[in-house]
């Protein structure tokens, strides 16, 4: 099956993962995945860890697939099959999701060099005085 051109297949929920590796990055698809990891690259405080960066990649093609069920099944009607796994993608991920943290990192404070500018900054005497 074909979307379009000759070139570019057709991706749905089912997608093998070799598919979803190879997306061009102006797809409707693909924007959806570097959205996902922008956002939780952010909510873990814009620099994951390794652990973190493999979660963050891995709700990404998490929420794409349910983004694609989504649309598959638009008219609202899903085949038993396709329901199951709609439900154990969904748990999946609300488990990342619930590993990556429910609350946000903490905003960081400002690096050594801004902090001692402000500290030298403040000790000097005003020239009014």
């Amino acid at each position: 099956m074909q979307n379009g051109s000759k070139n570019t297949p057709t991706l749905g929920p089912h997608s093998r993962p070799t598919a979803l590796a190879k997306l061009d990055g102006r797809r409707r698809e693909a924007r959806l995945m570097r959205d996902a990891v922008t956002a939780l690259t952010r909510h873990v405080g814009g620099v994951p860890s390794e652990v973190q960066r493999a979660l963050i990649h891995r709700a990404a093609v998490l929420a794409l697939r349910l983004a694609l069920m989504d649309a598959k099944t638009a008219d609202g009607i899903m085949p038993e099959r396709d329901t199951r796994e709609y439900l154990a993608w969904n748990n999946s991920y609300v488990r990342t999701l619930r590993q990556l943290g429910l609350k946000g990192a903490a905003q960081r404070g400002p690096d050594l060099a801004s902090y001692l500018a402000s500290k030298t900054a403040a000790s000097q005497p005003s020239a009014g005085a």
